[in-house]
């Protein structure tokens, strides 16, 4: 019934997209976002450069809900009963950038002289997506021939640098020439020193303590029941030795009703993680590819996996998981703290870390969003 449903919504999505086609093109900047943090910056810098740029903002609620700071013409909820205002900005935007997985795009090809820009939402992977995860594989033919059509229909993908395109190449059927090498818009503000003083004093007030270092504890989204609760708990050894344990769960996992005490924070959505990395000083997670990013502070990581075993499943992980990143991974708690409590290892996963970005990252950080602009835009 759902492959039904969603069938018949793209039949209706493309008719009405193929109509708009008649329609000229505009220049017009269309944001289709799920979680918005690499179009942001360049959303901002648009604007910097040339007031008269129309901006539209399709977003799911799900993940961007405080739209406030876009500054764009309009702002629409995603939802498939507004298919004819979605269809129309689609057909008659010159620019059109995304960060995620969009359906319509099956039925909804490029239209001569207009661009589609995939920004992704993170800058790595050590986990199985798209066209390799065992979740998809397991699904219908015609399914698997719906996303490989989304991906053809991507355009170009921004990411760190052409390591990171060998990883993304498989799991969406893409040639090297989609991806171009430009960064992640999101980190650049941290080579902004105003911006980043701003934000650090701002979370330091809040969290920073006397004597006390900060170790951020991130995990990914799991499709099955989650682990953090036990986890946290965990942590109190760590925080009775002198450690802060900021937790900041995916925006996918539900709000858990978990274990607190004074040194132990479960963080909202008012920063963004990459705000909070700047006041960490270790780092631990799973499965996320968060630290394809946090690489650029050198800051320490840990992988904490005690469900190793039932992700290997699904949706599965990367060959030689944790590789490409050299971190240490570990599935017993024990393992884990005496890794943070040794001065020795972590300054030897900080160096680790530090060579990790020059191989990564194909240019300097700091200059994605120049680097964008600048390549889509020219001279506006």
């Amino acid at each position: 019934m759902r492959s039904m449903i969603i069938s018949i919504y793209l039949f209706i999505f493309r008719i009405v997209y193929q109509l708009f086609c008649f329609l000229p093109i505009q220049e017009k900047t269309l944001f289709w976002m799920s979680y918005g943090e690499n179009a942001m910056p360049i959303h901002l810098h648009l604007n910097q450069r040339n007031n008269q740029q129309k901006q539209v903002l399709i977003f799911d609620e799900r993940y961007m809900r405080a739209t406030d700071c876009w500054n764009v013409s309009r702002k629409i909820a995603y939802h498939p009963m507004r298919l004819i205002t979605i269809s129309y900005h689609l057909a008659t935007s010159r620019h059109v950038f995304l960060d995620n997985y969009i359906g319509e795009f099956s039925v909804s090809s490029t239209r001569k002289n207009t661009r589609r820009i995939q920004l992704w939402h993170a800058a790595g992977t050590l986990k199985q997506f798209g066209l390799t995860s065992s979740k998809t594989r397991s699904m219908s033919t015609s399914t698997q021939k719906r996303f490989r059509r989304v991906y053809q229909e991507y355009g170009d993908f921004i990411v760190p640098g052409m390591r990171c395109a060998e990883q993304f190449m498989m799991p969406h059927d893409l040639e090297r020439s989609h991806f171009k090498a430009f960064g992640m818009p999101r980190t650049d503000y941290w080579f902004d020193e105003e911006q980043r003083k701003q934000k650090t004093v701002e979370l330091r007030k809040q969290y920073a303590k006397t004597d006390r270092r900060i170790l951020l504890y991130a995990p990914t989204y799991r499709e099955y029941k989650e682990t953090e609760d036990h986890t946290i708990q965990q942590f109190e050894k760590l925080a009775q030795a002198g450690w802060t344990i900021l937790v900041k769960l995916h925006p996918t996992i539900r709000a858990l009703s978990t274990y607190r005490s004074s040194h132990i924070h479960l963080v909202d959505d008012t920063y963004s993680i990459n705000d909070y990395l700047l006041i960490t000083d270790v780092l631990v997670t799973d499965y996320s590819s968060i630290p394809f990013e946090s690489c650029l502070l050198n800051i320490p990581v840990f992988l904490y996996t005690p469900d190793i075993d039932t992700y290997r499943q699904l949706p599965g992980l990367v060959d030689q998981y944790p590789k490409p990143l050299p971190v240490r991974q570990t599935e017993r708690m024990e393992q884990l703290m005496d890794w943070i409590m040794s001065e020795t290892i972590l300054e030897e996963c900080r160096q680790h870390m530090e060579e990790f970005q020059t191989s990564w990252y194909d240019h300097p950080p700091g200059q994605a969003v120049e680097r964008i602009v600048d390549h889509y835009y020219g001279d506006i």
